[in-house]
């Protein structure tokens, strides 16, 4: 018997597979925001790469975006990896700072909306997973701000985040983190 998150995924799958048209109908964005416990966070990974296979296996061209993986490669592109990490040893608020400015260029298109964004051009679905390392500098919903007007209409970018909603309010690890209204939810209870 399929748990509740995989069910959940199984209704993204629906969406992106079969019912495209479905994803940004109402709100006139194509993201999806699939929210789960961030305790479930190894059994989700699991789960997602097996939906990026079935997707994979029924023909969708998948960018699956590790978004851990995308913020070390481009503190290391930057040359300031190691600069990173020993600044959060030393202060954390500085770090942040830093890190909203490196990654999020003061709201612009910053350097994670723009990874993003290139990686849908050629994609028939983008999946965007491990983004519990955006909390506390950047938000899901400040990355789907910029990547609004910046992605294909008809490509659908699925945000796993470990997150629950809150009146419309995403909340990461119990703090509230904005309100991006125009993406379908997929929340958990």
């Amino acid at each position: 018997m399929p748990s509740e998150f995989q069910e959940r995924l199984e209704e993204v799958e629906r969406l992106v597979r079969d019912d495209r048209d479905e994803v940004g109908k109402r709100a006139g964005v194509p993201f999806i925001v699939f929210t789960y416990d961030p305790g479930d966070e190894i059994e989700v990974d699991e789960e997602v790469r097996n939906l990026i296979e079935k997707l994979e296996y029924h023909d969708q061209d998948v960018a699956a975006i590790d978004m851990r993986d995308l913020v070390f490669t481009i503190l290391e592109e930057r040359g300031i990896l190691d600069n990173v990490i020993d600044l959060e040893r030393r202060d954390k608020e500085q770090l942040l700072d830093g890190l909203k400015s490196s990654l999020l260029d003061d709201g612009e298109m910053g350097k994670l909306a723009s990874a993003i964004a290139e990686q849908t051009e050629a994609a028939d679905t983008v999946i965007v997973y491990r983004m519990g390392i955006l909390y506390p500098f950047a938000s899901a919903s400040t990355l789907m701000g910029q990547l609004e007007t910046n992605t294909p209409d008809e490509t659908p970018i699925v945000f796993c985040y470990p997150a629950t909603v809150d009146d419309k309010s995403l909340r990461f690890l119990d703090e509230s983190e904005g309100t991006y209204y125009r993406a379908r939810v997929i929340g958990h209870e």
